[in-house]
């Protein structure tokens, strides 16, 4: 693994000294954090290391485990891996020094958009929406609804309670009106649908993922639609893309439904050599094929969703790759 000349870095909890210096004139062997192996990441790992051996076969990507984008941008700043998959709105907490970053850090920069299509999906009990005449997030309000959302502290959950509040709902206003929040793995998430312990699921999901489909075996579900200015308000302040989740998506929806999408993006220290990431990018583009392959979901990745981030800054030398 390479270093390169970083600013010190800080830790979730303290602030570090970096210390690593120098540059090398040409990049070859990368590390990678990602996340849990055998997840999409680690595909998007193998892809990158196809990409690039595309373009130099003694070129290589070596993927790192990790706890996901906040522990990336942390790691990399550190020095422990020369690139991070991250999403987006992990990106932009960690450039405000938002929660649980305790001070601005945006010593990083985009190489690519790796996907945006994965919606927040609000996935409902349909008897219970009905008894309760709930067709948006915004009718959940004075509802003694039990919500389940992702882990406590990673995107998906942070998401949906910024959604809510900004809904006019804060997850202490659930348990006063009889409901709850319970904080799950997709898994047990599915188990609470099915059994009917939760009334709503919501998280960052492809379209068609399989658990959604499990629940449906089950229970009945009704999708519930993001009003137009939460949706605005999470793309200005979160990285979010506006979306819709269009009718006929599942055999169960009637209607187009408007939400908000999660982003994912390769990136880099500000610091990395230019030349390299227009290299690296270019390598990317040019063998977009790799990264599309490694997953049915991905076969939607274009160099224009590459160069689609907002956000964020993109690295000069990407910049200088997308131009040419």
């Amino acid at each position: 693994m390479k270093t390169y000349a970083r600013k010190p870095a800080l830790l979730l909890s303290a602030v570090v000294a970096a210390g690593l210096a120098g540059t090398e004139a040409k990049a070859e062997n990368y590390t990678l954090c990602g996340a849990s192996p055998g997840g999409l990441w680690g595909l998007l790992g193998v892809g990158l290391d196809a990409a690039v051996k595309q373009t130099d076969p003694s070129s290589s990507v070596t993927y790192q485990t990790s706890s996901g984008g906040f522990a990336n941008i942390v790691q990399m700043s550190q020095g422990a891996c020369d690139m991070a998959i991250v999403h987006m709105g992990e990106a932009v907490i960690a450039n405000n020094g938002d929660e649980p970053f305790p001070v601005p850090m945006d010593d990083f920069a985009l190489v690519a958009v790796l996907y945006n299509w994965a919606p927040m999906q609000w996935l409902m009990n349909e008897q219970f929406a009905e008894q309760h005449g709930i067709v948006s997030i915004a009718d959940m309000v004075g509802k003694p609804v039990d919500l389940v959302v992702n882990r406590r502290g990673i995107l998906p959950s942070i998401l949906a309670e910024v959604a809510l509040e900004q809904a006019g709902l804060t997850f202490d206003d659930l348990s006063s009106a009889g409901g709850s929040v319970q904080y799950q793995g997709s898994q047990t998430a599915e188990e609470l649908m099915k059994d009917g312990r939760g009334d709503v699921w919501t998280n960052a999901m492809f379209i068609g993922t399989g658990s959604i489909g499990s629940i449906a075996e089950s229970v009945d579900l009704r999708l519930l639609s993001v009003p137009e200015d939460v949706v605005a308000y999470m793309a200005e302040n979160y990285g979010s893309l506006p979306s819709v989740i269009p009718a006929g998506s599942y055999e169960w929806q009637d209607a187009d439904v408007p939400t908000f999408s999660a982003q994912a993006a390769l990136i880099v220290p500000k610091s990395m050599d230019s030349a390299e990431v227009e290299a690296l990018t270019r390598s990317l583009v040019e063998n977009i094929d790799q990264l599309t392959q490694v997953h049915s979901s991905m076969q939607a990745l274009t160099p224009e969703i590459m160069q689609s981030g907002k956000s964020v800054a993109y690295h000069e030398g990407a910049l200088a790759a997308y131009a040419n």
